[in-house]
């Protein structure tokens, strides 16, 4: 059977072609629910990847403009390397119950707009995580869904190897980021390691940009996915744009000031186009966004605002659908978080709706598609930028991807050039 399984790894060498193909996690959030926070209980800028089997390892936390403050109930779901639900059942994944509470939530306090707030440490003792994977934490009273949300539970951070640089390929230099990556395996675990492992990467909490890499191919123990057409770079970005309104209602270096209607109102200064601008060195949080009220609680004290933003047209056509996007809507921009031109402006102009505090985003042409951000943002290859990398695995004989390793690598000042090697 070894030498069967060695065989078909060979054949696998020669004749099987890796692949680009992934679906992005199917995230959920009910019209009512706002200022969603997922991520590791210690790191607020980093996407919610965290070990199998660490308790309170996760934060969750939400508003609720409905007010109710009845406990909610929640289900993890577990989920292939594709967020399709595995085909095994709660009782394999789990230990403890099938479904958890979230404790009740706190009305908010002396605000224009009513909230209850909601926060949990997650996973908990009582219904814990048993297999690595993708999951789902879905939120619901009692049978409506309020929330679905990826995470990724994974076995070791020890042997993922992630290298953050400078594409070589004239077309890709100036504007990408190429993630390679290296990992040990032993080929008698799987069947075909170039069918049933993959390399998942996300850059900073950006779902949408998560995508699968096969192996491209096996130096000895080691399984290589360092692919030279593209299939591994990221358009790097640039400077995310910040607006902070923690001192409401003074003003602040962003917004120059408020105006009290419905609620209030903070008139953000202008921004303009940067695309076909150099990159300006600025440390940001990679499209953070943090509640903060200087002068009570973060979490209820802190009240919502509208702000009011305009993107300067320097085209002169008003032709683009432009919208806001960050860590505050899950880089999921609806309609509420659309631009409209304004002629008399001169500018795409529009107000979202935000919770008070920290505030980091940038704009999308949503017509654009890949090149959405070429004529509002820009791409530098030298951004600052975070890396998260997951390998999964379908060991032989199981009927569930494993995520066997992961290694998160920030490239903090990519001026340097510098090969990150997570070691």
């Amino acid at each position: 059977m070894q030498i069967l399984r060695t065989a078909l790894w060979a054949i696998g060498l020669v004749f099987y072609l890796p692949k680009l193909s992934a679906q992005l996690p199917d995230i959920k959030k009910d019209s009512l629910i706002h200022s969603v926070m997922w991520h590791p209980v210690d790191r607020v800028d980093a996407p919610p990847v965290v070990g199998l089997g660490q308790e309170g390892a996760l934060q969750l936390r939400f508003d609720d403009f409905s007010q109710s403050v009845l406990p909610l109930r929640y289900v993890w779901i577990h989920c292939d390397r594709n967020w399709a639900p595995s085909p095994i059942i709660a009782s394999e994944y789990l230990t403890g119950f099938w479904e958890g509470q979230i404790p009740e939530g706190r009305l908010s306090f002396n605000t224009y707009q009513g909230y209850s707030h909601y926060s949990a440490a997650l996973p908990e003792s009582s219904s814990m995580p048993a297999l690595s994977g993708n999951y789902y934490l879905e939120v619901y009273h009692d049978e409506e869904l309020l929330l679905r949300l990826p995470t990724v539970f994974a076995e070791t951070t020890a042997d993922l190897q992630l290298a953050i640089r400078r594409p070589a390929a004239p077309r890709l230099t100036a504007r990408y980021q190429e993630v390679d990556a290296w990992f040990p395996w032993d080929a008698s675990r799987t069947t075909n390691p170039f069918a049933d492992i993959r390399l998942g990467i996300i850059q900073n909490r950006d779902w949408t940009s998560y995508r699968l890499l096969a192996p491209r191919f096996a130096q000895g123990d080691r399984l290589d996915f360092d692919y030279n057409g593209g299939e591994n770079c990221f358009l790097a970005g640039t400077v995310m744009r910040f607006a902070d309104t923690k001192n409401l209602p003074a003003g602040s270096l962003r917004v120059t000031r408020y105006e009290l209607q419905d609620r209030w109102v903070g008139f953000v200064r202008q921004d303009i186009p940067t695309g076909i601008l150099s990159y300006t060195r600025q440390d940001d949080a990679r499209g953070s966004f943090v509640p903060r009220a200087a002068r009570g609680d973060n979490h209820t004290q802190a009240d919502y605002l509208w702000l009011d933003l305009e993107l300067k047209d320097t085209e002169g056509s008003g032709a683009r659908r432009m919208a806001l996007e960050g860590d505050f809507n899950l880089y999921q921009p609806g309609p509420e978080h659309q631009l409209h031109f304004d002629e008399g402006r001169g500018a795409y102009t529009g107000r979202i709706l935000v919770k008070q505090g920290y505030l980091e985003y940038r704009y999308r042409d949503l017509d654009a598609g890949t090149e959405g951000l070429d004529w509002s943002e820009g791409s530098h290859s030298i951004s600052a930028n975070q890396y998260t990398g997951i390998v999964y695995a379908r060991i032989w004989g199981e009927r569930y991807d494993r995520a066997v390793a992961v290694r998160t690598v920030d490239i903090t000042d990519g001026a340097q050039l510098r090969i990150e090697l997570g070691q």
